[in-house]
Order: C-alpha cells, then structure tokens, then sequence
C-alpha cells in the first residue's frame, strides 16, 4: 500500500496538481494561451488510454507490475526534466503529454486499481483508501512548486520535480508484487484456519468470482461503468488543474490559491478513511451516488467565493466530498468483477473513460478563453458530477455466471 500511496502522490501531484502552478508563468514567457497549456492534459489523458489495454494485462502477471513501476519511475523523472528546455509547443506536447502518459500507466495510480484489491477481501475498502492517499499529497506540490518558481523560476522548477520523483519512485518499485500467493500468503493476511466473516456481517464480503476481461465485457453493467465515469471524467481532469488560475483570476494571490489546493488536500486525507470505511460495510454504488451529489452541490459554492474564509470553507468541504470518489471508484471494480483479472478489466475501460477525461481540459480552458471567465465552465462540471451520479441508479451489481461460463479450478 505504501508504494501504491507514494506512487499516487507523484502521478497526479505532477500532472494534474503542478500543472496548474506552471500556467501563468508559462503563458507569460512562451506566449501560449490555456487551451495550449492544458491540452497537454488531453494528449497525456489520450496517449494513456490507448496504452492501457496493452499494459493493463501485464499488471495481473507475477512480475509485470514490478518492472512497469520501475520503468515508469525512470520515464516520469525523465519526462519532468526535460521540459526544462521545452520552447516550442510539440515538445511540451511529446514531453508532458506522450512520454508523461507512458509514466502514468504504468505507475502507482494502476497500482492502486489492479495490484492493492488483490490483496485484501474483507478489509478491501479501508486497504483501498490507505493506498489512496497518495493523491491526498498532490495538492501539496502546488505550493511547493510556487515556491520554487518564485525563487528559481519554472524551468529550473521542473527540473527538481523530475530529480525529486526519481530519487524517490524508484528504489520503492524493486519491492512491488503482483499478489500474497506469490509469497505463499493468503489475502487480508489470512492462514487457512482463519475464520471467514459471513456477508451478513461485512456487506461487500460475498465468495468472488473472477471475470475474465471477455466475461465483464459481456455484462451490461460493465458499459454503464464506462459512461458513468466518462461522465465523471469530464468533471474532473480539466476541473481541478484550473482551480488555482481561477483562483487568481478572482483576486486571491498565487500562494493564497496553492494554500487552498493544500488544505483541500488535507481535508481529504481523513474523508478517504471515512469513505473507505464506509464501503465495507455499505452499497459502494450507493455511497458514489451520493459521493458525486455532493460534489455537484459544492461545484455551486466554488461560483460564489468571494473572500479569504468562503475560499477555505469550500477546500475542507470540497475535500471530504470529493474524498470518497477515488477509493470507492477502485473498489467498485473487484466487488463487481473479482481480483483476478482487474488490470485487464480496467484497461479495457480506460480507453473511453480516459477520452471523456482528456476532453476535459480542453472543454474548461476554451470555454475559458472564448468567455474570460470560467462561470460557464463550471457549470458543465456541475451538470456532469449530477448526470453521473444519478446513473448509479443503473449501474447494479453484475448478475453471476452461469457454471458454464465460471473460470476452471
């Protein structure tokens, strides 16, 4: 969990979370709008989706994941640094967002979808969370990364970003394995003679059968999954990286704004145990029902801050709301389809989701720069938090195999 957590930290902390410290003073020195700078965004979320269905196999074999996490720390250091000379906007586009898509799909963010369910049953939920607040420390790297562009410029501000990722990614992603029977252990750290939980007692705790890729993509719900976090997506990839521009489009300072990001991020922290925990014992569809209303509603307040204690009110309340979506997402997954396939479920899904999701970006920052406001922008966001959410209603739990169809013992 700890080398899936840290892996999180850096694949969103320096795309999605640093980008959005980077766009000013690059706007201003290289002369680019933000449409510009954020369809790096799309081309990384695009690149990533057509990789995954390759890749994601790769992440259910003995020791696939180890030598992707090894490789993606490499390709993410590398990627980072040399956007260091970047002037004209192919490179940024080859650098940030083809090789930065290479480093994330082979990376933590998978690990946390396709390698920590397959260790834990009963406490799935809370393992899941844990692994997850590695995305809890992106928002931190905003303000770290003022800093350093006020005091080193941005070129130089990449540079240590890259060095950072490698120093630490890489000696962590020797020590990755794919499952406990690799190591002769049994999940939630269970020996035979374990007492197994009835599903009365842990609602999310039934015998597992696991769906081959072929198997899932024959089920309806498996469609319905894909269009609900398409929705989602939209919402999401180009929402958050705007959020420290807008800031300072309505009169906050840079570091005013990166303060947010970081409080945003500790608000977090606690709401993905809250919500992971929740999941254990509770519907996950009906939790991410209510988890993607609530982030429709504050999407709202987000329009009508207008002083320092609105800006912090929104951080810590957009943080728990938006806390449970990352968990309860991943665990949606080996609830509905089993442990054994998941990197080959979740790459055949990701080619439609990560498409919503690159379109994103582009969507917020054209609406950005034909209006000069975001207002308009925002409320798309809202509309898609809304449509997603009311489609778990659809989203039911995958009717099981016939004995024909289950997977030989």
């Amino acid at each position: 969990m700890l080398i899936a957590a840290t892996g999180g930290v850096f694949t969103l902390g320096t795309g999605l979370w640093s980008l959005g410290a980077f766009v000013i003073p690059m706007e201003e020195e290289l002369g680019w709008n933000r449409t510009t700078l954020f369809a790096g965004l799309t081309i990384r979320a695009l690149a990533a989706g057509a990789m995954a269905p390759f890749i994601g196999p790769v992440f259910d074999t003995r020791n696939g994941p180890r030598y992707l996490t090894i490789s993606s720390a490499i390709i993410l250091g590398v990627s980072l640094i040399g956007l260091r000379w970047v002037d004209e906007v192919w490179q940024y586009f080859i650098l940030f967002g083809g090789v930065g898509a290479l480093a994330n799909v082979t990376s933590g963010i998978v690990l946390i979808e396709a390698v920590v369910p397959k260790w834990f049953i009963r406490q799935r939920g809370r393992a899941v969370a844990a692994a997850s607040m590695g995305g809890v420390l992106g928002p931190v790297f905003p303000l770290a990364i003022q800093w350093a562009i006020s005091a080193y410029g941005w070129r130089d501000a990449w540079v240590a970003m890259g060095i950072v990722s490698v120093v630490i990614l890489l000696p962590l992603a020797f020590l990755v394995r794919t499952q406990p029977e690799d190591m002769g252990l049994r999940p939630d750290g269970d020996t035979e003679a374990s007492p197994q939980p009835s599903a009365r007692r842990i609602r999310n705790v039934a015998p597992e059968v696991d769906h081959t890729r072929s198997q899932a993509m024959r089920t309806g719900t498996f469609w319905i999954l894909i269009a609900t976090f398409s929705l989602t997506s939209l919402g999401v990839q180009g929402f958050i990286s705007n959020w420290l521009p807008y800031f300072q489009d309505i009169g906050f300072s840079a570091n005013t704004g990166a303060l947010a990001l970081t409080v945003f991020g500790i608000a977090v922290l606690p709401a993905r145990f809250f919500w992971g925990a929740l999941a254990d014992s509770f519907s996950v569809r009906h939790l991410l029902m209510i988890q993607h209303i609530l982030t429709g509603l504050l999407v709202v307040l987000l329009l009508y801050i207008g002083n320092y204690t609105l800006l912090m009110v929104f951080a810590v309340l957009m943080g728990f709301a938006y806390g449970g979506y990352v968990p309860l997402q991943r665990l949606i997954y080996p609830i509905y389809y089993g442990r054994a396939h998941l990197g080959s479920i979740r790459g055949a899904m990701r080619p439609a989701i990560t498409t919503a999701s690159a379109a994103g970006p582009l969507v917020i920052a054209g609406i950005y720069d034909l209006n000069g406001s975001y207002e308009l922008a925002f409320v798309f966001v809202m509309i898609m938090w809304f449509a997603a959410g009311m489609m778990f209603l659809l989203a039911r739990p995958p009717r099981p195999l016939s004995l024909g169809d289950r997977p030989a013992v």
